[in-house]
């Protein structure tokens, strides 16, 4: 039986990333829920999906990464991870710009 081929992520640079991802869908989930925002219930599923499914999948290959700074993921995995890398690179930057700090886009 062939295993699935497995590549290096650095959780120690990137877990943060994944939980900051994994935290804004759960408080957009949350605030249609509460009628903060105007309910989308296609907007919703997919966020439920993503959130209980492959989401779920990705945080769970992080658990204990905090003894395991390297750790290995599916294909599919580090796919999604490099996503939410990026996402979560764009998003600060983003906040940083409206809020007219220039100065910590570098940090992005």
């Amino acid at each position: 039986m062939a295993t699935e081929k497995t590549y290096p992520f650095s959780a120690a640079k990137h877990a943060h990333d994944i939980e900051f991802y994994a935290n804004r869908i759960w408080l957009t989930m949350r605030e249609m829920e509460d009628g903060e925002i105007p309910m989308d219930v296609e907007r919703y599923n997919r966020l439920n999906d993503m959130y209980y499914g492959p989401l779920n999948e990705l945080r769970q290959a992080f658990a204990g990464a905090c003894v395991r700074p390297v750790i290995y993921l599916t294909g599919k995995q580090i796919g999604l991870a490099k996503k939410i890398v990026v996402w979560a690179s764009e998003t600060r930057a983003a906040t940083c710009i409206k809020n007219g700090r220039y100065d910590l886009i570098k940090y992005c």
